[in-house]
């Protein structure tokens, strides 16, 4: 029998207030965030750690993935277009020649639009930005209740080093990567387990040394250690994980940091050294919405109420989705979007709805409706969804494919990716 016991009743201050809390400070919950307080509202962000940017910074998957279908077409604008500059204002990018700019098209192009970008540089970029845009950040604070009065929530409860609190706001949302306001809120959910994933950053001091590479991106590799998502991994030993389990993630951090470890003992010598490790679980989904209504897995379909295109960036990106409105709600809760990869969306459309160019684009939908249903005083069920979809393409998010992108069926694109060189000899490493 599990032991337990009855926390004592107390009063609980009110910390703060908004029109709108996001809960989460990962790419979509700063897209979010921003959206929101474009659209003048007062805007609270509430993250755990005490950086922004979620798995592209502490995660350290600095990879921007592609804004393009490898058919030379752009496929995400608005603030997922913007947000992949703010990344990389401060230090090195990638980016093609042939995209910078935003072109809507780009004929034979040399590459896709997409970037590298440095952490450091990015983290405090995002800090700035935020700052502009008049978005307060809490930091150092972990989400603990939504505060529900039947199907609308109030406003959520925290803890952080004053102790625990609460904020109150007219909407939320949840861009906490796990949809834990959304599922402590009553909403229906879906689980999935994870392979493990490990990204660590090394250099070779003798090869900087010796002058073997004059690109300072190239002196920095990655080290995958774990397995791929898109190969058979069968006959490996390596468990699989849930992540929204205090047990599940201990588990995943520290077989992680043990294959890592693991290398670097068998791999001492002069001249190398790991750089960083990450500082997060590197999961990819673990439990996201059962909303509304489903992303439709099928590409080049028209979706009524679409609010804005997506791909898969690294399979077959030539095939575009459409993603509805109703796949950011839930069907009762009133006043809670999801945001970010916790989007009612499963199988294939799970793995799209991932990356970050679509976190950006459900965050920045999110947060706009939100404020939308704010002036309107009403719930997210009843947005004016055609409003929705031109706020949304007044920002340059491209709400539908046109006829060409329909007729790509046939074309195959390009998917090379311009990242750091990875050294793959431990991609399908068992422990």
């Amino acid at each position: 029998m599990v032991k337990s016991i009855v926390e004592e009743k107390r009063e609980i201050p009110v910390a703060g207030e908004a029109d709108v809390i996001v809960v989460g400070g990962g790419l979509a919950g700063v897209g979010a965030a921003v959206a929101a307080a474009r659209n003048g509202v007062s805007v609270i962000l509430i993250e755990k750690s005490c950086v922004l940017g979620g798995l592209a910074t502490l995660g350290h998957v600095c990879v921007y993935m592609p804004l393009d279908d490898g058919l030379g077409h752009k496929i995400h604008g608005g603030l997922a277009e913007e947000l992949l500059y703010v990344c990389c204002r401060y230090s090195y990018n990638t980016i093609p020649d042939c995209w910078k700019g935003g072109p809507s098209f780009v004929e034979n192009p040399e590459g896709r639009y997409q970037t590298t970008f440095n952490i450091p540089a990015c983290i405090m970029a995002l800090d700035e930005f935020l700052e502009a845009e008049n978005v307060k950040v809490i930091f150092d604070t972990s989400f603990c209740l939504p505060i529900m009065e039947g199907n609308v929530c109030k406003g959520v409860i925290v803890e952080n080093k004053s102790g625990r609190s609460a904020y109150l706001a007219k909407m939320v949302v949840d861009a906490s990567g796990d949809a834990d306001v959304l599922f402590r809120a009553g909403a229906e959910c879906e689980t999935q387990k994870n392979i493990v994933s490990h990204w660590t950053y090394e250099v070779d001091v003798d090869k900087i040394r010796s002058g073997e590479s004059k690109d300072v991106l190239h002196n920095v590799q990655m080290r995958w250690f774990g397995l791929r998502p898109d190969v058979d991994n069968s006959g490996s030993t390596l468990p699989m994980f849930y992540g929204t389990t205090c047990e599940g993630v201990n588990d995943y951090i520290k077989l992680s940091r043990s294959l890592a470890l693991d290398y670097l003992k068998k791999n001492q010598r002069d001249g190398y050294a790991m750089m960083t490790i990450p500082f997060m679980p590197q999961f990819r989904m673990t439990r996201r919405l059962k909303g509304l209504k489903e992303m439709e897995v099928v590409p080049r379909v028209h979706v009524e109420h679409s609010i804005g295109c997506v791909i898969h960036c690294l399979e077959s990106p030539e095939e575009v989705y459409e993603f509805p409105y109703e796949a950011l709600i839930d069907s009762r809760i009133e006043n809670i979007a999801a945001a970010g990869r916790i989007v009612s969306a499963g199988g294939r459309g799970w793995e799209i709805m991932r990356f970050i160019p679509s976190c950006v684009l459900t965050g920045q939908a999110a947060g706009t409706a939100a404020a939308m249903a704010i002036k309107a005083g009403c719930a997210l069920q009843k947005v004016d969804v055609a409003a929705l979809q031109e706020n949304l393409a007044a920002t340059g998010v491209i709400i539908h494919m046109s006829d060409e992108l329909r007729s790509n069926e046939k074309k195959s694109a390009k998917k090379a990716l311009n990242l750091p060189p990875i050294n793959m000899d431990t991609l399908s490493y068992n422990h």
